[in-house]
């Protein structure tokens, strides 16, 4: 019994110097295999509803009210069966000549939009464009007061460590209410897009956008008997866009716009556009407050003020 019990301590002494010999880096529990595949987990994400869901940014929608920069949508994922709300405002005087005499057009712009994902990465909107255009002397042509509701969708994917999103807007205009638009509206009232997402550093994100914008065949009565048939524009636009992330509440961000308005007879000359706008928010997902510059290279860019909401 004795020679038993003195082998078994004799092979469990040997272990213990076995294991406190042995080289300390080889020891250790590793935190990550070497050879390991598997991705680092990204904390700017978290798991809701069995979706990968992004932390809460900046709140904001683009003009189309869309969740996005200023004209581009952006790929966004959210908590499902969430909502949001926004409004924007802004006022614009320019000066038009008219057979030798100026003009004075003073345009004043409001958009409200509600969104709603059904999924977290679904969304649909629903957006309320009103203006009032006023002209001094007045012009019959000029002067208007409208409102064109348009309905949006936008799906987020990704493939590998690249997001992505595509969706459309929609706004039923007859031909005298396109004609009555700016073009600026009519693009934010009716296109469809896709916009790719690149994270240049952890604040930094750049975006690629194409958009095509459409208008309806129409037929303009002059109301002498004479109907002329129109058919259908069509707007080419890509776009850049980059947004910097200063802080937890709060972001800025730009845009170049590139467009092709061939079909336009009053661009002929010039069929090739370029715009530039930025912008700012401050606040959270819940509530944000935006400022935004339109065509801000031109020597007049158009300012617009909004906030959002999130439910």
């Amino acid at each position: 019994m004795m020679p038993a019990m003195n082998k078994f301590k004799a092979i469990l002494i040997a272990l213990v110097i076995l294991t406190v010999s042995r080289d300390p880096a080889v020891g250790q529990v590793l935190e990550a295999l070497p050879d390991s595949r598997e991705k680092p987990v990204d904390r700017s994400r978290k798991v809701v509803n069995e979706a990968v869901v992004e932390h809460a940014r900046v709140g904001g929608t683009t003009m189309s009210g869309n969740t996005g920069l200023v004209t581009i949508p952006v790929p966004a994922r959210k908590k499902e069966q969430t909502a949001g709300a926004s409004i924007k405002f802004s006022n614009v005087t320019s000066d038009l000549g008219v057979n030798g005499t100026n003009v004075r057009v003073e345009k004043d712009e409001y958009i409200y939009g509600v969104r709603y994902n059904a999924r977290p990465n679904l969304e649909v909107s629903l957006s309320n464009l009103h203006y009032e255009r006023s002209s001094n002397p007045s012009l019959t042509g000029i002067n208007t007061k409208k409102d064109h509701v348009a309905a949006g969708m936008k799906y987020t994917t990704n493939i590998d460590d690249k997001e992505f999103c595509m969706g459309f807007n929609f706004a039923p205009m007859s031909a005298k209410e396109m004609n009555m638009a700016d073009i600026e509206q009519i693009e934010s009232l009716r296109n469809v897009y896709f916009t790719m997402a690149e994270s240049i550093t952890s604040n930094f994100t750049g975006y690629m956008n194409l958009s095509s914008v459409f208008t309806n065949k129409q037929e303009i009565d002059f109301g002498n008997g004479v109907i002329q048939k129109v058919n259908r524009k069509d707007i080419l636009l890509g776009g850049i866009g980059l947004e910097y992330k200063i802080a937890d509440s709060a972001s800025v961000f730009g845009e170049a716009k590139f467009g092709n308005y061939r079909d336009f007879d009053y661009f002929k000359k010039d069929s090739v556009r370029h715009r530039i706008h930025a912008g700012a928010r401050v606040g959270s997902e819940n509530a944000a407050l935006e400022l935004m510059g339109l065509n801000v290279t031109d020597g007049d860019p158009t300012f617009v003020i909004g906030g959002s909401l999130g439910f």
